[in-house]
């Protein structure tokens, strides 16, 4: 019983590991941002950082856990309700800095939904600044996009 046994497990753990796993920051795993990254977010990356050092658009302060999730949800809501003609081709939105994937569907949004694999659904891709600075009103999505913070991709 012994060895069948421990074949099971390595088998089931084989099996599970085949899927891939997104988790996001705020559920407190470390991340590799080169491994699991969605391709054209170190350009947001990039371009977020530029767009802070220049001063058009402001730094956010970080928080973590449930405190940040909870902030990030709200904003992400906020985004929705203030731009949903923006984002009315949108399947999905990635954003880059916490690998926190989410789903628009209809005038909602679910949180820690990612697309299938092979799924070629559109997905907006923006950092955390770039949320907070759309959902302040420093800039609206024609000046995101041409500041390069914000991206569309399918």
């Amino acid at each position: 019983m012994g060895r069948t046994y421990c074949s099971w497990i390595l088998g089931l753990s084989a099996f599970c590991l085949s899927f891939p796993l997104y988790a996001c920051s705020y559920d407190g795993q470390p991340s590799n941002p080169f491994t699991e990254s969605y391709p054209g977010s170190l350009d947001i990356a990039f371009a977020t950082s530029a767009a802070v050092d220049n001063k058009q658009i402001s730094i956010v302060d970080e928080l973590e856990g449930q405190k940040g999730l909870r902030r990030v949800s709200w904003w992400l809501k906020l985004m929705l309700d203030q731009h949903g003609n923006e984002l009315q081709s949108v399947s999905y939105i990635y954003l880059v800095d916490s690998h926190l994937w989410s789903q628009v569907v209809g005038s909602s949004i679910r949180i820690h939904a990612s697309p299938v694999m092979g799924d070629r659904s559109s997905v907006l891709m923006l950092s955390e600044a770039a949320l907070y600075a759309l959902v302040g009103g420093q800039v609206d999505f024609a000046q995101a996009l041409e500041l390069g913070i914000i991206q569309y991709s399918s």
